[in-house]
């Protein structure tokens, strides 16, 4: 019960400052990264009870919880990915960025498209898998990877057999995930509140995930 009154009191107390456009999108980007030390305590307390796999039976999705989103391994390429960090930016936008990585990492994809995504998390990606070939524009060749920012139609023509979505700033663009964890060529999908997850396998069952991240 305590745990409901508190989620619900910060989650009102979020709700309040996104109207008052404290984390807006044309606030530069320096002070939002900076907001976001005050916005991850709350947003993680709000979806406390999913955190660390709890409640996932799925082999395949309990994996993937524990074993990428939540890896704590020191890999190689974090240092020279992070040099270029300033210190508000290493809570968010590092965690992105090592995330990018890992997920890279764990797909091998050898195709990428990616679409309002800043270079460094493109260059995260590559970092992860040597040889990744991005996609250009005009393509709609099918990708093993897709990374958007926010909501990307052309990023459904991309989809093939085994393909990873991965969307950033997820909470901004709800109804173009819905329509992602809608599609029937996706079968499991996760959603860290500040990245959506989809994977397009046939082997796998319909299911969709909360993920406190």
């Amino acid at each position: 019960m305590l745990c409901q009154i508190c989620s619900r009191f910060f989650g009102e107390v979020f709700g309040y400052l996104e109207k008052g456009h404290i984390f807006a999108p044309e606030y530069p980007q320096e002070h939002r990264d900076a907001m976001i030390l005050f916005q991850n305590p709350v947003i993680w307390f709000r979806r406390v009870r999913h955190r660390k796999g709890y409640g996932v039976h799925s082999p395949f999705a309990f994996n993937f919880v524990t074993g990428v989103l939540y890896n704590k391994d020191m890999y190689y390429a974090y240092e020279p990915m992070e040099r270029d960090l300033r210190w508000w930016q290493k809570g968010r936008v590092r965690s992105l960025r090592r995330l990018a990585f890992r997920l890279s990492d764990y797909r091998r994809p050898g195709t990428l498209y990616c679409h309002g995504i800043d270079a460094k998390l493109a260059d995260a990606c590559r970092y992860g898998c040597r040889g990744l070939r991005i996609l250009s524009g005009g393509s709609v060749e099918t990708a093993d990877m897709i990374f958007v920012s926010g909501a990307d139609e052309c990023a459904l023509l991309h989809v093939g057999e085994g393909s990873m979505i991965v969307v950033k700033d997820v909470h901004r663009c709800r109804s173009f995930w819905r329509r992602i964890m809608e599609d029937e060529r996706i079968t499991v999908t996760f959603d860290l509140y500040d990245v959506g997850i989809a994977f397009a396998r046939r082997d796998l069952n319909k299911q969709h995930y909360i993920i406190n991240w």
